[in-house]
Order: structure tokens, then sequence, then C-alpha cells
């Protein structure tokens, strides 16, 4: 299954190595919504606002799935779940490309709006 990631998951971020047995399926992709800093050095994003995210996107072995919902904080429906996965449809070199999506559930990390949809993955380095 493949993923689209545009925070501390992407290439150069904190949490990359989370994505050491993923494969990349393509190095710049968009998905429509926006993002917001969460202030915890990661970004969240909110598919249903008008916008454009960028991000990559990766091929995901079902065994990296378990530690991937766990630091995004997702359990699959509890009230206490940071984020919720979703499909979306993203688009990269001409291609749309289905893909799961961790949106924030939570509302208290939508701080502030990320000008132009790109997380500079030094942010998540320094928290």
């Amino acid at each position: 299954m493949k993923m689209f990631v545009y925070g501390s998951l992407k290439k150069g971020g904190k949490y990359h190595c989370y994505l050491d047995e993923a494969t990349l399926v393509a190095e710049y992709a968009v998905a429509n919504g926006i993002i917001y800093d969460s202030g915890l050095g990661y970004p969240a994003a909110v598919l249903s606002e008008p916008g454009k995210i960028t991000g990559e996107i990766y091929d995901i072995p079902d065994e990296l799935w378990p530690a991937l919902d766990d630091l995004e904080g997702y359990t699959g429906g509890a009230e206490t779940d940071l984020f919720d996965k979703v499909t979306a449809t993203v688009e990269s070199n001409g291609d749309t490309i289905e893909a799961i999506v961790y949106v924030a559930k939570d509302p208290k990390l939508l701080k502030t709006k990320v000008a132009g949809g790109v997380w500079d993955v030094s942010h998540s380095l320094l928290v």
C-alpha cells in the first residue's frame, strides 16, 4: 500500500528511519489540502481545505504499518487519536496515485498554516 508523507517522515526528516524498508515511489508529489505546524516538531494535514501539500510517496510493506500507526498516534477510531488514516488521490509526474495520508484528527494540532504547503524537515530536527 502506498503512503503520502509530508512532514517528519520525508527524506531528511526526524522519523524518516521508519521508512527504511519502504520503497520510494515518487520524490515529488502533491495532495490537495493544507498543512499546519503543530508546534510539536511535525505538521498536520487537513485535506478538506483548499491548497496544495508537497510530499513524497512510498510503497509501505504490511509489516511497517503498526509502527507508523503508533508514531502517528492512530489506533483506528479512539477518541484520543491524534491523526486519522485516509485514502486520498495524490498527483506525481502527471499521474494520479491513491495513497494513505495521515490527517489531523485532533484540532489542537492546527496551530499555524505552513506557507506554500511545504514542510521544512529541519523544523522536525529542532524539537
